[in-house]
């Protein structure tokens, strides 16, 4: 009986022990799942700024390519491998924007002198961009490879090839003439082009 009453005061005795051991417990709990929540409240807010631009993007993209008779798939395509959707995306070449534009070859298409900034606003950007498209795909009838090609390495590498091989032979260029750097890029955009048109 005695030895039952000493393990019985003895328990009562270590619960009572452990209650502030347990109350610094559920504080640091508590601080702990604020500051968790606090983070993942960030994070999601973040998210949801992230997704909001990408879909914006998505909507200027598909507007702007089809006023210039684009693909759509396609102008989305050489964004994410221009810069992955992020509209203050900078080169170390000087490419600014969603499609990586330099600032002589958007005054180029705008007709007029545009600074980096306007480089920087999608709608600018992504218009000025399919114009350059545009541009390149009527100066290459249409071959898509091409085009891509010029868009990549410029005009005066993608002419060269083409005299070097006597053709536009897209696929002869890429493989005895272009970039290696070119190569991928244009494989790149295809791969992205066929992901966006598969259902």
């Amino acid at each position: 009986m005695g030895e039952a009453l000493s393990e019985s005061t003895a328990t009562a005795s270590a619960a009572h022990a452990t209650r502030p051991v347990r109350a610094s417990g559920r504080r640091r709990l508590v601080l702990w799942g604020g500051l968790l929540a606090a983070l993942f409240g960030s994070l999601g807010i973040l998210l949801i700024a992230r997704h909001q631009t990408l879909t914006d993007t998505r909507r200027i993209v598909h507007a702007t390519a089809l006023r210039h008779d684009l693909e759509p798939a396609l102008v989305e395509a050489v964004v994410r491998a221009e810069s992955s959707g992020n509209p203050r995306a900078v080169s170390r070449a000087q490419a600014y924007g969603l499609m990586q534009l330099k600032v002589s070859t958007a005054g180029d298409m705008a007709g007029r002198p545009v600074s980096i900034d306007e480089l920087f606003n999608p709608r600018i950007n992504v218009e000025l961009g399919c114009r350059y498209l545009k541009y390149l795909a009527a100066r290459y009838r249409g071959d898509v490879k091409l085009t891509l090609m010029a868009y990549n390495a410029g005009l005066g590498n993608v002419d060269r090839w083409r005299n070097a091989v006597g053709s536009d032979d897209a696929d002869r260029i890429l493989a005895e003439h272009a970039f290696g750097q070119t190569r991928a890029y244009v494989a790149k955009v295809l791969s992205y082009r066929r992901a966006l048109l598969s259902p």
